[in-house]
């Protein structure tokens, strides 16, 4: 994903974030002609805490234009919030728990987004990939999938259309996930997913602004 040369880094939770990045977020990157500008995908490997070592690590690196993050709302019990606390407000903790430790210096370079509640709600939403992969035409795209509340996450619903199809083989977030990540159509996804949709205009503007000042 061209590691050479100027490049966004994207802090990943974990290995199904990072697959996400490579294999869908990197073909809509480059069908929006932003190939010049790399992204870098950096498997966290669960450590949350390692963004507040890494964010001023890449700072100092001139090659490195912006450092974003992908971490699972769902994983966030780092941050407290009422049970009944809204969904933009729970978003709104968990990136202020990132991005509390830096200055105004930061801004403009660190960019703090969470996957609402897990990446694989953009599957769910755009349904088809799924549906696929399990032979089933009756599975069609969930368009609240992002929305959907913590006690059933994502890869939950997703395990659950798994074992109904597969004998009671569950999803493998690396196996299975590799191939839906691969086969995943972006509009879709786009539309049906508003926290996603920030994200991906939040990265692109990065991208274009970099490309303008090239």
């Amino acid at each position: 994903m061209k590691p050479e040369g100027k490049k966004i880094v994207i802090l990943c939770e974990g290995e199904t974030q990072e697959i996400a990045v490579r294999h869908f977020i990197w073909r809509q990157w480059e069908a929006d002609g932003l190939r010049p500008i790399g992204l870098r995908p950096i498997n966290l490997r669960g450590k949350l805490e390692d963004v507040f070592d890494y964010v001023p690590r890449y700072r100092r690196e001139s090659d490195v234009l912006a450092v974003f993050t992908l971490i699972d709302l769902y994983e966030m019990k780092r941050v407290k919030a009422d049970v009944q606390a809204e969904l933009s407000e729970r978003v709104t903790r968990a990136q202020h728990w990132l991005r509390n430790n830096f200055g105004a210096d930061y801004d403009n370079f660190f960019y703090p987004h969470a996957s609402v509640h897990e990446v694989e709600a953009w599957l769910l939403a755009e349904g088809e990939c799924l549906a696929k992969r399990l032979k089933d035409a009756k599975i069609k795209p969930d368009r609240n999938a992002e929305l959907k509340n913590l006690d059933n996450p994502p890869s939950k619903r997703i395990a659950s259309l798994f074992k109904a199809h597969r004998r009671n083989d569950e999803y493998h977030k690396i196996n299975d996930g590799t191939p839906l990540f691969k086969c995943l159509q972006f509009q879709p996804v786009y539309d049906a997913c508003p926290y996603f949709r920030m994200f991906y205009d939040e990265l692109k503007t990065a991208g274009q602004s970099a490309l303008k000042g090239s």
